[in-house]
């Protein structure tokens, strides 16, 4: 009996153990991974791309590859999950793979990506009939794209200026470029430049410029004097180029520059001065010591033959003469205001006149006459000599630049109330013995103009001059004063005539103070507030202010 539960107890215990052990052994079994061929992602999946490291690498990608020991690998990009365009990227033999900046930038800007950040990029490898996973990258990238016009201009334009629309627009343009509408942490500028057709822009005319703006103005001024600039004369037709620059900043000195492609138009120019020269002009110890400055000039009138000067001469004796030479000259002999060739000397009293030269009947008169400012804003009304205004050839009106007080002012001939003016009405026009003009303090270019018996007063801020050693020993004495070049109504040039320096040093500054003023610093024609003393060799010159474009104004010198 013991023998047969024996048995029994260790059938038992070797089923147990049967299963048991079967359970074990289902419970340990270890199996090997299917092979893969896997994509991995990197650490960084924000990727910034630089403009100004177009070389760097962009991103660099590993994948292991179990499955296909291939060895060419086919990279893709999509912008989108289900990579239903798919964009090759490139091809290597090896388990990785990167690009430059600039060709995973041109990559995507080719892919038709409107905007510039957070744009998704999915990446996979192939290879042969095999693809990886897929991973993302949120990318950042620039334009390489030129801007363009979404409006105002096209090529083949004509444009017909005015003067009677001087001050309106003549081109109201419309930039077309997303990345003003990205939000990418750059600045963005536009210069609109013109230049003379077929010359590749060589010398360039800035016509207008805005930042992160898509709009830009040009008044018709604006763009007559650039298309005569580029030398369409005035009351001509000619075609011009334009064309819009990109310049791109990341708030470094790094700079991203995108040019459009220029546009030809065609441009009706207005004639905005008037050319009163003449090769005629007055000489004598009255005038200008025979000779030893130029003659005084005359200046051609409406009446064909007939000159006219304004001038202030001394007591003395005066001629008329051509070209600033006695080739041909002409007098009065007999005093009876008839010229004749070779004729006798002219004696004058001290004085402002009016001197008519008519060639028609070969007379000549000599009539007292200056136009000036009297009044309490500036002489106490007469104490000291009223303002002299100069005549502007250009215009055919009487110009001044002059430093006014608070208070009224009139106009009037020869220093004398005999012959004065005011405005009644304050509407601009000037009456014979009208109202006084009431005027704020400050500096302004008054002109007159005497034939529509109209006047006008723009302030301005600065009237420049030269101080040195060069000249009057740093402010010892005033400063070499410039006045407005009249024949450039719409810029802000100066000039300074037949100014005598010495050899030394100078600088421009404004109204006789140091607050504001100019030199240049490294010698390149361009104007930096407070910049270097200029050297100067003695002799005699003529010096151009140019502060059209108040960011970089510049200067020129003439023997």
């Amino acid at each position: 009996m013991k023998t047969i539960l024996n048995k029994l107890s260790f059938t038992v215990i070797a089923v147990m153990l049967f299963f048991t052990a079967c359970e074990t052994e289902e419970n340990i079994t270890v199996t090997s991974p299917d092979p893969t061929f896997e994509l991995e992602m990197p650490g960084i999946s924000n990727v910034f791309l630089n403009f100004s490291l177009p070389d760097n690498p962009a991103f660099t990608i590993t994948w292991k590859d179990q499955v296909t020991s291939s060895s060419s690998y086919e990279v893709e990009m999509a912008t989108d999950d289900t990579f239903t365009t798919p964009i090759a990227l490139g091809s290597t033999s090896d388990n990785s793979f990167s690009m430059t900046v600039t060709s995973f930038n041109e990559a995507i800007n080719n892919a038709g990506i409107t905007n510039f950040d957070n744009i998704p990029v999915f990446m996979r490898v192939k290879a042969g009939d095999q693809t990886s996973n897929q991973i993302l990258f949120l990318v950042t990238t620039y334009p390489i794209n030129a801007p363009t016009f979404d409006s105002g201009l096209s090529d083949g334009d004509s444009f017909t200026l005015s003067l009677d629309m001087n001050d309106q627009n003549a081109l109201e343009l419309v930039i077309n470029d997303p990345v003003l509408n990205a939000n990418i942490g750059v600045t963005v500028q536009y210069f609109l430049e013109a230049a003379a057709v077929g010359t590749n822009f060589a010398t360039i005319e800035e016509l207008g410029t805005s930042t992160d703006n898509a709009n830009i103005n040009i008044t018709h001024a604006k763009l007559n004097t650039v298309a005569q600039a580029l030398g369409i004369a005035p009351d001509t037709t000619g075609d011009i180029e334009i064309r819009l620059r990109s310049v791109i900043t990341n708030g470094t000195s790094d700079t991203l520059e995108r040019i459009g492609t220029p546009i030809t138009v065609t441009v009706g120019t207005y004639l905005t001065v008037l050319d009163l020269s003449t090769t005629w002009g007055i000489v004598g110890s009255a005038a200008n010591d025979w000779g030893a400055t130029p003659d005084l000039p005359f200046f051609k009138t409406d009446v064909d033959g007939v000159l006219a000067a304004y001038v202030t001469l001394i007591d003395g004796e005066i001629k008329f003469r051509e070209n600033n030479d006695w080739a041909v000259n002409y007098g009065d002999t007999g005093a009876d205001g008839s010229i004749e060739l070779n004729g006798d000397n002219i004696a004058v009293t001290a004085g402002s006149y009016k001197v008519t030269l008519n060639f028609n009947d070969n007379t000549y008169t000599l009539e007292n006459f200056s136009l000036g400012i009297v009044g309490s804003a500036y002489n106490d009304w007469g104490a000291t000599p009223d303002f002299m205004l100069e005549y502007d050839q250009y215009s055919d009106v009487f110009r001044g630049i002059v430093t006014l007080l608070d208070g009224e002012m009139k106009l009037r001939m020869n220093n004398d109330w005999a012959v004065n003016y005011g405005d009644t009405g304050a509407d601009g026009s000037i009456e014979l013995n009208g109202d006084n003009i009431a005027v704020t303090a400050g500096i302004y270019i008054v002109t007159v103009d005497l034939n529509n018996n109209n006047y006008t007063l723009e302030p301005i801020t600065n009237v420049w001059g030269l101080v040195g050693s060069a000249f009057n020993d740093w402010g010892a004495t005033p400063d070499a004063q410039f006045t407005r070049d009249w024949s450039r109504p719409f810029g802000d040039v100066w000039i300074l005539r037949d100014v005598e320096l010495l050899d030394g040093e100078f600088k421009f500054r404004a109204n006789n103070d140091w607050a504001v003023n100019y030199g240049d610093t490294g010698g390149d024609g361009t104007l930096e507030l407070g910049g270097d003393n200029l050297t100067a060799t003695a002799g005699t010159y003529t010096i151009i202010l140019d502060f059209s474009d108040a960011a970089n104004p510049t200067y020129t010198i003439q023997p």
